[in-house]
């Protein structure tokens, strides 16, 4: 429907009589016409047989009406004379332009026009492709954009050359009239249709995006987010499953429409077509194909043979040798219905893309409890079970289920052989119910599992946690939804994550995380399961006062992340660390404490609730820097412990060059937090493993440590020692005006001896972070650095590293034997010197004294 420019009362409608099935659609019919109204909509005059449009059947209808000449009006029509149709005398009379297939190609998908508002010759068409006409639709030209599958588009009516378009891809926009654009890649609007993960550190999630590319991303980024450096294509296309080989992530196998499948070598980036039956349908309905394989048909890897391969046709087919040999497994599973077999789309125009190709296998999971106990649900309703590895199948579809209903998701229990959840969906028929089941008897009886899930929030999936028996999760058209009971009753679980199509649910068990696949944020992963559980109603009681939970095993890997905000096209790493979860039932009253001790009570490190005081470390950006407060609202808290012990001493104004004063990081290991609040002290162990990938040895991470820890104390040594020398100067400033000869000369004296083992320890010069290019840096800055060296990675420390330490030591170890003299006699006989005069004395603060090694 389009308005004229000048005169709202003027509109024009195009009416478009179209039905989709689960097996087909058509676009048209006897209802579909162009409609004008001159006053806004209160009476319509059907125009579809003025003067010049096409006969016949008609279908999508795109119309637009030109700003610059309200007479001018376009019509791109599906028919069987389609095209671009404009009419001079606002729809009295017509006359086609362009009959172009480019224009007018997959009308139902595209079929859209719109005019430019100052000339009244040019208009758009949206397609695969953007096209553009000059000279009233006569010819249209390409506009090269960022993506493909063009939709619609909006035109600044003051400027014709700024426009928005968008497409599958998302939005992009134009100042200079389509010459050059803006990036897609900063909308999370990524459209997955399964996901899956490999056994890696970090590891991989695949999926396909909805005309996109497959991904293999990593889970962690190792820069401090997921980049795009971090993506990549894995063969395949937009709509299939994708796994990665058990055995070796190298190779990833993803599939497609028309039965494409693919096996990709990371390595060598390169990928082999490996179908089961190589006879591309294109063009043709299901009934072309030997096996009926759909748009996004199903691949599994088998949970007790990496090597076996299972893909879903209408047959179960399965291969063990990386696709070089494809054996069926089964008979039909499906009702194999022949009226619904057939090609997609008219009454124009056909439309087989495999969307519609029905009668097929949508699921498939088999066991990881037994060998052989395989699950098998179709687009057309059935279930099926086989429990000797396909010699015989049984068809057991739950009773009450409707009949044409698509199985959209099988999950095996990972406990229970005989236990196995479906999740089934209606929508396309105009259904919009939740449809979930549970059988514990390999299907001879099934329960409907929907308590609590609304009658219009439709099902799309449905697993279990591997790792906590009874733990369900279910993903909706809108919604993630969670059950403590093995399904009797469900609760919403959105948290964080935005109202969209939850369209698979899997879990990485070795690192007890939970990821989703969506159709419209792209892949969302919840790594605090170990929280999730303790949440359990049946557990958890509100009415406690302090409660701990448990803490998920951390991991010792530098990655960032958390709950920081990336950059548009990055993904958030998981929180780099341990994460302390704590529940208050009222805010505390007093000071709240997190206490990280090893296994054998040893103080790490201690948090408070209250602001910490100034590190002393400045950033050139952004101030001084602080390590966060410890929370302590009412209701449930979060503290990330970075895994490092406490900081090295610091001072107001400091600045270091490749240094800081970052406690060092903890070894691998028991570890236990304490909570301490209004008097009490709740506790849970946990523990801290190092990166699978790292090959440091226990002994190795303590030389790591203990050495760490020494550089720590010692540039310690040196910032407390610079404090205590500032201290004393101060109190010597007022002497250096005095009226008296000697005390002045000797508050001088002393004043610059002072100065200079400061200036030896620490550069003074340093105000900003880069005059450290200026100005040499000094041995609190040196020792720090070396700690920088020893903690770069994951190994012991060098000889040169020790060496390095111990003259820089040495020469600290110099200057602060002169302050302690200065300190035992310089001020001392400052102070008798004042002291004879009758004025006030010197004293050094009472801080960390520097000690001989």
């Amino acid at each position: 429907m389009v308005a004229d420019p000048s005169d709202p009362d003027v509109v024009y409608a195009g009416i478009w009589q179209f039905q989709r099935k689960p097996w087909t659609f058509t676009s048209g019919g006897n209802d579909d016409g162009i409609w004008k109204s001159t006053d806004g909509g209160d009476t319509w005059t059907d125009i579809t047989h003025n003067e010049g449009l096409p006969k016949g059947v008609l279908g999508r209808i795109g119309l637009t009406v030109s700003p610059a000449n309200r007479d001018r009006v376009w019509a791109l029509i599906e028919a069987q004379e389609g095209g671009i149709y404009r009419s001079d005398d606002a729809g009295k009379t017509w006359h086609k332009e362009n009959g172009e297939n480019s224009i007018k190609q997959r009308a139902w998908y595209y079929s859209q026009v719109f005019a430019d508002p100052k000339d009244a010759n040019t208009v758009y068409a949206v397609n695969t492709s953007l096209f553009r006409s000059t000279d009233g639709g006569k010819t249209f030209t390409t506009i090269r954009n960022q993506h493909g599958d063009n939709h619609d588009m909006w035109i600044a009516p003051e400027d014709p050359n700024r426009f928005i378009e968008s497409s599958d891809g998302g939005a992009q926009i134009s100042m200079d009239g389509g010459k050059s654009w803006s990036t897609e890649d900063n909308q999370p609007t990524g459209q997955f249709y399964r996901v899956s993960v490999d056994n890696d550190f970090p590891y991989h999630i695949y999926g396909a995006q909805q005309d996109n590319t497959t991904v293999a991303t990593l889970s962690s980024g190792n820069s401090g987010s997921i980049t795009m450096s971090d993506w990549h294509d894995v063969g395949g296309g937009e709509s299939g499953w994708v796994v990665s080989d058990p055995t070796n992530s190298r190779y990833v196998y993803a599939g497609s429409y028309d039965g494409l499948l693919t096996r990709y070598d990371r390595v060598t980036d390169s990928e082999r077509d490996i179908n089961a039956w190589p006879d591309n349908p294109m063009g043709s309905g299901v009934e072309a194909m030997k096996y009926r394989f759909q748009w996004s048909f199903p691949l599994v890897f088998s949970p007790h043979d990496p090597h076996r391969l299972y893909a879903g046709a209408n047959v179960l087919m399965a291969t063990t040798d990386e696709g070089q040999h494809w054996t069926v497994m089964s008979p039909d599973l499906t009702r194999n219905d022949k009226s619904k077999q057939g090609p997609s789309g008219g009454p124009i125009t056909k439309d087989n893309t495999a969307v519609e190709y029905y009668d097929t296998i949508f699921t498939i999971d088999e066991s990881p409890v037994k060998a052989g106990v395989i699950w098998v649900g179709s687009d057309d309703g059935l279930v099926n079970v086989t429990q000797d590895d396909g010699k015989t199948w049984k068809n057991v579809t739950p009773k009450d289920m409707p009949e044409w209903i698509r199985i959209n998701g099988i999950a095996a229990s990972p406990f229970d052989p005989g236990t196995a959840y479906v999740a089934a969906t209606m929508y396309l028929s105009d259904d919009f119910h939740p449809f979930l089941y549970k059988t514990t008897d390999y299907g001879k009886s099934w329960t409907k599992i929907v308590n609590g899930i609304p009658d219009d929030d439709f099902t799309r999936a449905i697993r279990p946690d591997p790792n906590q028996k009874g733990l369900l999760f279910a993903g909706t058209e809108s919604h993630l939804y969670i059950s403590y009971d093995d399904g009797d009753h469900w609760l919403p679980f959105q948290l964080n994550l935005a109202a969209v199509p939850v369209t698979d649910i899997t879990f990485q068990k070795e690192w007890d995380d939970m990821v989703l696949a969506t159709q419209g944020r792209g892949f969302y992963v919840l790594d605090d399961m170990t929280l999730v559980r303790a949440l359990n109603p049946a557990h958890f009681q509100h009415t406690s006062d302090v409660v701990v939970f448990p803490v998920k095993k951390a991991i010792r890997i530098d990655g960032g992340g958390g709950f920081g905000r990336p950059s548009p096209d990055e993904g958030a790493n998981p929180a780099s660390g341990a994460v302390i979860y704590y529940f208050l039932k009222d805010k505390p009253e007093g000071e709240l404490k997190i206490r990280i001790l090893t296994a054998d009570g040893k103080l790490v490190r201690e948090i408070s609730s209250k602001p910490p005081k100034d590190t002393g470390v400045e950033d050139e950006d952004f101030g001084p820097r602080k390590p966060p407060p410890a929370p302590a609202k009412a209701g449930l808290n979060r503290y990330v412990w970075n895994l490092r012990y406490e900081d090295a001493t610091g001072f107001p104004g400091l600045l270091m060059w490749d240094g800081s004063l970052r406690g060092p990081v903890a070894n691998p290991g028991e570890y236990k937090v304490e909570l301490i609040v209004n008097g009490k002290t709740e506790s849970q162990n946990f523990t801290v493993v190092k990166d699978p990938r790292a090959p440091t040895t226990p002994e190795d991470f303590q030389k790591q440590l203990d050495f760490a820890l020494k550089i720590r104390d010692r540039v310690s040594e040196a910032n407390q020692s610079v404090i205590d020398i500032r201290a004393a100067k101060d109190q010597l400033k007022p002497y250096l005006t005095s009226s008296n000869d000697a005390v002045k000369k000797s508050a001088k004296d002393l004043t610059d001896q002072l100065s200079t083992i400061e200036e030896a320890i620490y550069q003074t010069k340093l105000k900003a972070g880069e005059d450290a290019l200026n100005f040499p840096i000094k041995l609190n800055n040196k020792i720090a650095a070396v700690e920088n060296v020893v903690e770069d990675t994951d190994v012991a420390p060098t000889a040169q590293s020790y060496e390095v330490y111990d003259q820089l030591s040495a020469q600290l170890q110099t200057q602060l034997d002169q302050l302690h003299k200065l300190e035992t006699s310089g001020i001392a006989d400052f102070n008798k010197l004042v002291r004879d005069q009758n004025v006030p004395a010197v004293t050094i603060p009472a801080g960390k004294k520097p000690a001989a090694e």
